[in-house]
C-alpha cells in the first residue's frame, strides 16, 4: 500500500534518525589520541623545552625520533585493561624560518608496533585488539617570537599547533577531528642555564566519551615547567660546548566538563597527566649543523596516556650558512661573526674590520697612510702620514752646523 504524500516526510525522518543512531552506535571507539607526549619541530628543542628565537628567515631542518613507551595506555573500569602495553613509536618533522622571528613546521607521528591485551570489552575498544602499526594525526606548528634572549635575559614566544586526522582512531593516536592548541612560552635565560615555563590551551573540535558512559575527553589545559643546563660551564665535562642537559615537568588539565586530578566526575584522575622529563641533546660536526639528542620520562600519575616509562632517541639536520656578516671568514674562526670585515689587506683573517689599522688615533677613512703611523694635517694627502724630517735649526750668528 501506497504511504500518503503528508507520510513521506515522517518516515523519512525516522529513516534518518535511524541512520544518524546507527552511526553513533557504530562510532569507532576510542577515537582519541591520549600521547602525552609530542616533539617540537624546532631543531634547537629538547625533549620539552624549546628556546624562544627561532631558526632565522629559510632555515631548514628536518628530523626523526624513535619512542618506547611501557604501558602507556591503562585504565581501570571495574577491573584493569591494558589496550597498550608495549609502544614502539616514531615522527618524522620538518620546520622552516620565515623571517627572524616566525616558523612553520609539520609533525607526522606514526606507531611502528604495539600491542595490548586481547578480549578487550565493546565498551572500551571498536576492535579486539589495538592496530599493530600506522600514522597517528599529522600536526602543523607555528612559532613566533615576541621577545627574543640570545643574549640572556627575558624571552617570550607564541606556540601554535592543529592536528589534522590522518590516523587510525582505533589506535589511542588519532582523535577522528581536528584540534586546536595555541601556547605561550617564557624563558628567563643566563645563556648557559635557563628557566622555562609554558601554559596554554587546547580546543578539541568533537568531545568523546571513553569508554562508552566513562569520563568525557573535552579541552585541555598543557603546560611545561623546567630548566636547561649547558655543561660547557665545566670544561672536563662538556670541553666543546656541545651540549645542553633538561630536566623537566609536563602534562595537562582538563578544562572541562571535569575537573583536575579527580575532582568534578568519577574517573577524572585519568585527564590529569603530569610526567617527568630528562634528556641531552649533543651537537655533532665541525659546524653543528647536525645532532642527536637521548631522553626519556617517567610518569607520575596513572592518567591515560601516561607510560610507566618511555625512552626516545632523535637525529636531526638543520643546515645553516656559517658565515653570517658574507665577509668570507668563517663563523667559527670569525672574532666578530655578526660584523663583516673590511677588507683592506691588513688583518683580513680574523673577521673583525680595523677602523685604525695603524693606530695614530685617525680613522682609516680620513688617513691618507693607514698603515702607518702619522700625524693629523690639514693636507687630506698628508693627514695621518709622518711627519717630514725637518732640518736642524741654525745656529745663532748665522753659518752652517758643524
Amino acid at each position: 500500500m501506497l504511504l500518503p504524500l503528508r507520510s513521506i516526510p515522517l518516515f523519512a525522518g525516522c529513516v534518518c534518525l535511524s541512520v544518524i543512531g546507527r552511526a553513533a552506535l557504530a562510532q569507532t571507539l576510542p577515537s582519541l589520541d591520549v600521547r602525552t607526549w609530542r616533539p617540537s619541530t624546532d631543531p634547537n628543542a629538547s625533549l620539552v623545552l624549546e628556546p624562544v628565537a627561532t631558526p632565522g628567515p629559510w632555515g631548514f631542518s628536518a628530523g626523526a625520533w624513535l619512542s618506547y613507551a611501557n604501558r602507556p595506555v591503562a585504565i581501570r573500569d571495574g577491573a584493569l585493561f591494558v589496550p597498550v602495553q608495549n609502544q614502539m613509536g616514531g615522527d618524522l618533522t620538518l620546520d622552516l624560518g620565515l623571517g627572524a622571528r616566525a616558523a612553520v613546521g609539520v609533525d607526522l607521528p606514526a606507531f611502528l608496533y604495539q600491542e595490548g591485551l586481547g578480549g578487550l570489552p565493546p565498551a572500551l575498544l571498536s576492535a579486539t585488539r589495538v592496530p599493530t602499526s600506522g600514522l597517528g594525526d599529522l600536526a602543523i606548528t607555528g612559532k613566533g617570537a615576541i621577545l627574543t634572549n640570545e643574549a640572556g635575559g627575558f624571552g617570550l614566544a607564541a606556540l601554535g599547533a592543529v592536528t589534522l586526522p590522518t590516523g587510525n582512531r582505533l589506535s589511542f593516536m588519532s582523535e577522528g577531528s581536528a584540534t586546536v592548541t595555541a601556547r605561550l612560552l617564557a624563558d628567563y635565560s643566563l645563556v648557559l642555564a635557563s628557566l622555562q615555563a609554558s601554559l596554554g590551551y587546547t580546543l578539541r573540535t568533537e568531545h568523546h566519551t571513553w569508554p562508552t558512559g566513562g569520563v568525557v575527553f573535552g579541552d585541555e589545559i598543557p603546560w611545561t615547567f623546567g630548566f636547561i643546563l649547558h655543561p660547557g660551564i665545566f670544561h672536563v665535562l662538556d670541553n666543546g660546548d656541545r651540549q645542553s642537559w633538561e630536566v623537566a615537568l609536563h602534562g595537562s588539565l582538563p578544562a572541562g566538563p571535569v575537573g583536575p586530578f579527580g575532582t568534578g566526575d568519577p574517573g577524572s584522575a585519568a585527564l590529569s597527566p603530569v610526567l617527568l622529563a630528562f634528556s641531552d641533546r649533543v651537537a655533532l660536526g665541525h659546524f653543528r649543523d647536525a645532532y642527536v639528542l637521548v631522553g626519556g620520562d617517567v610518569g607520575l600519575t596513572g592518567a591515560v596516556g601516561v607510560p610507566t616509562i618511555r625512552a626516545l632517541l632523535s637525529f636531526g639536520w638543520a643546515p645553516r650558512s656559517h658565515d653570517k656578516d658574507n665577509d668570507g671568514v668563517p663563523d667559527d674562526v670569525d672574532q666578530c661573526p655578526e660584523i663583516p670585515e673590511d677588507i683592506d689587506g691588513f688583518e683580513d683573517s680574523d673577521g673583525c674590520p680595523d677602523i685604525d689599522n695603524d693606530e695614530d688615533g685617525i680613522l682609516d677613512k680620513d688617513d691618507a697612510c693607514p698603515n702607518v703611523k702619522g700625524v693629523p694635517s690639514n693636507d687630506p694627502k698628508k693627514n695621518g702620514c709622518p711627519a717630514a724630517p725637518v732640518d736642524a735649526a741654525v745656529p745663532p750668528g748665522g753659518g752652517e752646523r758643524p
